[in-house]
């Protein structure tokens, strides 16, 4: 998993092993867990990491920080909760300071090396990220070693509202590139019917979901023109002045159930401009 990301790998290898900071035990009644934890669903394969623990013993001190009478973790709280739920009264622990900007960049750092986060997940821990700091795409793409496109595709799946973005979870909706196009779906105004061409299996991949989106996109710009009343009345009046005593109107009409009054308007209007 960490030859997935060079960039992203070293970082975290150079925050946890050359970082300046003492390494002791620590109780782990004394250890609270972040909450800025940009993992929902932290039990996620915690089963085989209890065995490993059992077994082999922490590999690796998790990293915390020193906040009053206790520690708040900054990387590591799965192997927190698995040593928890091993019985360990204690557990090993470099401490580190480090300010809250850092605290919780290297937390989202930490979370994507050790074990991918789902894309949103992901998308809502770059998004906290960038607006709690202003960090503008560029920034974001140096810290987090991915390139400025992946960055603008993931937030937007970021600005997907959270009812909707549970939608997609409870579809079945997990690929990163099929949920960038459910949020130009979303954006455009028909994010439900795409979740239901997904359900049905019409969605499949990429290509599909970019097919639907520039559909339904054009059938949507479409200027749709009423159409016109059946029966309407066509009225048309023409004159010819024969003398100077004399006009003649000929009146001709389509359809004609148009009431009196709008001929008589007709005619008046026809002979104030005779």
């Amino acid at each position: 998993m960490a030859s997935k990301n060079k960039k992203l790998s070293s970082a975290v290898e150079i925050f946890e092993q050359s970082v300046e900071g003492s390494i002791r035990k620590i109780s782990l009644s004394d250890i609270m867990p972040s909450v800025e934890q940009p993992r929902k669903n932290i039990e996620v394969n915690l089963k085989s990491l209890i065995n490993s623990l059992k077994s082999e013993g922490l590999l690796q001190p998790i990293v915390v920080t020193k906040e009053g009478s206790e520690y708040k973790i900054i990387a590591g709280e799965r192997r927190y909760r698995a040593a928890k739920a091993a019985g360990w009264k204690d557990i090993e622990c470099r401490i580190l300071s480090k300010n809250e900007k850092d605290t919780f960049r290297l937390a989202v750092i930490e979370n994507l090396q050790r074990e991918n986060l789902d894309p949103i997940e992901e998308a809502n821990a770059y998004r906290k990220l960038k607006n709690r700091y202003h960090y503008n795409d560029k920034e974001m793409s140096d810290i987090i070693g991915k390139s400025r496109n992946y960055i603008s595709e993931i937030l937007s799946i970021a600005d997907i509202p959270a009812d909707l973005q549970e939608k997609a979870t409870n579809t079945g909706l997990d690929s990163k590139n099929i949920l960038v196009q459910y949020a130009q779906a979303v954006k455009n105004g028909f994010g439900d019917q795409f979740l239901t061409e997904f359900k049905n299996g019409t969605i499949t991949t990429v290509r599909g979901a970019k097919g639907f989106v520039k559909d339904s996109k054009a059938s949507t710009s479409k200027q749709t023109v009423p159409p016109k009343p059946k029966n309407q009345p066509e009225i048309s009046i023409q004159t010819d002045r024969i003398n100077s005593n004399t006009l003649k109107i000929s009146i001709t009409a389509k359809n004609l159930k148009a009431d009196i009054e709008k001929i008589e308007n007709l005619i008046r209007k026809t002979l104030s401009r005779a």
